[in-house]
């Protein structure tokens, strides 16, 4: 079988048609061009990751209102008075420190590449083939940029099924809950292969409001989706808010035999701050993790979502699809649409062309058409 594209979860899951997700621990899933998906690996996040997803879970994005202030001046000068995590001049000089083997301290783009390099390498035993364009989910947080992404992949060779200077009609962000709603069978397109159509399916849908439970060994993880219309996808992420808690994971309730009842209460009390809080009715609720499975966290869960009418007249809770791999799942899907739709074509052949160059990494679209021409 062939292999059309893998993708990375940046906070959980690394899937094929290009895929990957992160947080606290991370997995692999491989999308063949018959259709088969099939789950390929799982790897812990090292307490690095792990303290590295703790301060940008709480940290807001540097420099920004400055670079913002400076968007008259070329992109080259303001590259070099400021360059972002994503700047070339940072790539190469991580990559001179490398070559001279200085013991630097590994910045976020590092250690995140320390964890997709895992994902990769077990991705592409699994498959028999090397990687080279994928699509990673991540849980949303400001300070974790589409940039501190990119420029992770790029230390590995790797490009993006995402936005980038050649796809400016694509997300430039793949946020959890927008993957695991498409995993979960959500705002699919019947006709995705016109762009057009599919926005015409969806014009008039109802616009669901989606609370995502992510739940592991080490943290609670709950997010509030609410999309403009009901297709899967969008090109803004439509996460409204968040809530992370590195209090009430899995392993803290199994450490602490003396307080379990504190615990669980407090957790209830985390599950219904976003649902409560929310201007808009959940419609869906979407379940990730490898704890979220756990018989009492299920309970708590719906007795928490219960005493809020919550129950399954209202919004069910989703388990069709394994959980630790739900994020990676969807995030496969999109990479391989992204592939069959180019997002700045109309025309059949146009859109053929493009798929080739994308394939290929060689020639211009520009090129392309001379040679057309010619």
């Amino acid at each position: 079988m062939l292999i059309d594209t893998l993708r990375v979860s940046l906070y959980r899951s690394f899937v094929y048609y290009r895929g990957k997700y992160l947080i606290a621990s991370r997995t692999a899933v491989v999308n063949y061009y018959n259709g088969t998906v099939v789950e390929v690996a799982k790897i812990g996040g090292n307490p690095e990751y792990l303290e590295l997803m703790a301060r940008l879970a709480a940290s807001k994005p540097v420099l920004q209102s400055i670079r913002n202030f400076m968007h008259e001046l070329s992109s080259c000068l303001v590259e070099c008075l400021f360059p972002s995590v994503s700047s070339p001049w940072r790539d190469w000089w991580r990559w001179l420190n490398m070559k001279l083997g200085r013991p630097i301290k590994a910045d976020g783009v590092e250690i995140i590449s320390d964890l997709l390099q895992e994902l990769k390498i077990a991705t592409e035993k699994e498959i028999s083939q090397p990687l080279d364009r994928v699509a990673v989910t991540e849980p949303g947080f400001q300070a974790l940029s589409p940039a501190m992404v990119n420029a992770a992949l790029r230390v590995l060779g790797l490009r993006t099924w995402l936005r980038d200077k050649n796809s400016i009609y694509r997300p430039s962000r793949l946020v959890e809950g927008d993957a695991m709603y498409a995993a979960n069978g959500y705002g699919l397109c019947i006709n995705y292969l016109d762009r057009f159509q599919c926005a015409d399916e969806f014009a008039n849908s109802p616009a669901p409001t989606v609370f995502v439970v992510s739940y592991n060994h080490n943290l609670l993880y709950t997010s509030i989706m609410d999309y403009a219309t009901s297709e899967a996808f969008p090109y803004v992420s439509s996460l409204e808010a968040q809530l992370v808690d590195y209090e009430l994971g899995l392993d803290n309730l199994l450490e602490n035999d003396q307080d379990q009842t504190v615990f669980w209460d407090r957790l209830r009390s985390q599950l219904q701050i976003l649902p409560r809080e929310s201007e808009y009715t959940i419609t869906h609720i979407l379940l990730a993790g490898e704890s979220v499975t756990h018989p009492r966290f299920l309970a708590s869960l719906r007795e928490s979502m219960s005493e809020l009418s919550l129950g399954p007249a209202t919004a069910k809770i989703q388990l069709a699809i394994d959980p630790t791999f739900a994020a990676a799942r969807g995030a496969a899907l999109y990479a391989r649409r992204r592939q069959e739709v180019p997002s700045d074509c109309y025309e059949r052949l146009d859109c053929e062309e493009m798929r080739l160059r994308e394939r290929l990494h060689t020639s211009t679209r520009e090129e392309l058409r001379q040679k057309r021409i010619q």
